[in-house]
């Protein structure tokens, strides 16, 4: 059954990131407090390990990423962990076991190139010449591009410009992922304008 079966009926939104610990799961919890009804699943890509895991002894590990979600506000997390190569029937095998919600946000990179989710959004932090494949994909498709600016004294602006010359139909905007407060204003302005129905009460002001 095609992962777009599972996914119909569901406003579904991506957060992919050039590389590792960049904040990807940070811009998730972010997301997360601001929608309703919303599950998440998180895709970690594993050499040669397959699984499938939803129960709360491997999602409610404090520090770990499931648990942020969890705690972030989604109504079920699930923890994908597969090849890339089996990264559609072991997403189908995940989608089978959500219950009935009205979104979906996945964290991972991979997914991008087999679905067209609602929202897209990439956590940008440098080296477009170093990214993996699946992450250029992902870069290349994606509706909104944080470029995560952890120093301040950086110049951001050929950045910005590499960016949106790669992609030139996204939205790109500078960020300090860690400014909660400009994070979220942006994001609640953004997710008003692609999933407008799914914010929870208050956010949308």
């Amino acid at each position: 059954m095609a992962l777009a079966h599972y996914l119909q009926n569901k406003a579904v939104i991506t957060v992919s990131g050039s590389h590792s610990g960049i904040g990807k799961t940070l811009l998730a919890e972010y997301i997360l407090t601001l929608v309703k009804d919303f599950a998440a699943i998180k895709i970690t890509i594993e050499d040669f390990f397959t699984a499938v895991s939803f129960d709360d002894a491997s999602i409610m590990v404090p520090g770990k990423d499931t648990f942020r979600l969890k705690t972030s506000g989604a109504s079920q997390v699930v923890w994908v962990r597969t090849p890339e190569q089996h990264l559609v029937e072991t997403m189908e095998q995940a989608l089978s076991v959500l219950g009935s919600y009205n979104g979906l946000l996945i964290e991972g990179n991979s997914i991008a190139t087999y679905i067209e989710p609602d929202l897209s959004f990439f956590v940008y932090g440098g080296g477009i010449q170093t990214m993996k494949p699946s992450r250029l994909y992902a870069l290349q498709k994606a509706r909104v591009i944080i470029n995560n600016i952890r120093d301040e004294a950086t110049d951001h602006y050929q950045a910005d410009k590499d960016l949106r010359d790669f992609n030139a139909r996204a939205t790109v905007v500078s960020l300090n992922l860690s400014d909660k407060n400009n994070v979220q204003l942006f994001l609640k302005d953004t997710l008003k304008q692609h999933v407008g129905g799914m914010l929870r009460h208050g956010s949308a002001a």
